[in-house]
């Protein structure tokens, strides 16, 4: 029964996750008209596997490494509340984090057993929230500068300009899905490693599968907001935005870039899960911002940083609760 609770649990998070994101990955893909729907779920599921079984593990043992979690019912706990609060954020069409949720969650397991929360992996996970959009924002900016210049220097027709964007958002968009298995599979499957019940790669696929269930009913509204409610972007933009998140997610997931900057003497970046939508928006913003933030819509963009604010600390306040509950209930 337990066995079963817990696949079910963790299906559910995942397919919340996929739910969510796959405006992340193709929505402005998709909002564009670009790539067919169906076509777009096809190619994120595929990537997410590649991701998460190829590059997932640095990852998911910093999220483990959160709270040394030993007890079954602890984890569901953990994922249920994690689960939850981005389910509501999703409902209210807002890009919702699993990241920021599952971080918000173990703080608030450490404060229940009133253990040490590791400040110094808390701090590099919170900094690189801080930092993603900014680092996206500013690649998506170059990213507008150079293609513009090129278009200018080297004009194609309109038809064939289309194909190759459409090529072009094709290609990102598998390479953001792929760095997004890679970087993200730890804050679904982190809760699990330390308790023996399921081997890596069964947890990794398993979770994997349920993203790509979640695809399938991702959420229209959340596409709406990442393709055209913040700003409204042409085709050409709509492939900036993807890219610059895909690679900004790629930096704080590739341990052979991080062996690569330390070899060489240079700041690495840290290897822990980052949120997609940062990456996304901040990427959007990028782009308003090279183009002239007119058209850029302020409230919804504050109602998404709001929820940044919100998702850690309600799942938190939620995971104490349900561990509470779990204790009066002999559980």
């Amino acid at each position: 029964m337990m066995t079963f609770i817990t696949v079910t649990v963790i299906f559910f998070l995942a397919w919340t996750l996929g739910r969510n994101n796959l405006s992340n990955l193709f929505g402005p893909a998709i909002g564009t008209k670009m790539l067919p729907f169906w076509f777009g779920i096809s190619i994120a599921g595929l990537f997410v596997i590649f991701g998460a079984l190829i590059s997932g593990t640095a990852t998911t043992q910093n999220v483990s490494a959160l709270g040394h979690i030993t007890r079954l019912q602890e984890a569901l706990a953990l994922s249920i509340s994690a689960g939850i609060t981005m389910f509501l954020l999703s409902k209210l069409g807002v890009p919702a984090s699993l990241t920021q949720t599952t971080t918000g969650a173990y703080i608030g397991w450490n404060m229940f057993h009133q253990s040490d929360i590791p400040l110094g992996l808390v701090s590099k996970t919170v900094l690189a929230w801080i930092y993603t959009p900014i680092i996206s924002g500013i690649i998506a900016g170059l990213l507008f500068y150079i293609l513009r210049q090129m278009l200018e220097r080297f004009p194609i027709h309109i038809l064939w300009r289309d194909h190759v964007i459409r090529i072009g958002l094709l290609c990102v968009g598998a390479f953001s899905a792929y760095s997004f298995g890679a970087n993200n599979i730890g804050s679904l499957v982190g809760p699990y490693m330390n308790l023996g019940l399921f081997s890596k790669t069964v947890l990794f696929f398993g979770a994997c599968i349920g993203i790509g269930f979640g695809f399938i009913f991702a959420d229209r509204r959340v596409i709406k907001t990442v393709s055209t409610g913040m700003f409204p972007l042409s085709p050409a933009e709509a492939f900036i935005a993807v890219f610059s998140s895909a690679l900004t997610l790629f930096l704080f997931s590739s341990i052979q870039l991080k062996l690569l900057l330390t070899a060489l003497k240079l700041p690495s970046f840290p290897l822990v899960p980052v949120p997609l939508s940062c990456a996304v928006i901040g990427a959007i913003i990028g782009v308003a911002v090279s183009k002239g933030i007119a058209g850029l819509k302020f409230k919804i963009v504050g109602k998404v940083i709001f929820s940044w604010l919100t998702a850690p600390l309600g799942a938190g306040l939620l995971c104490i609760g349900i561990l509470y509950l779990f204790r009066f209930g002999g559980i």
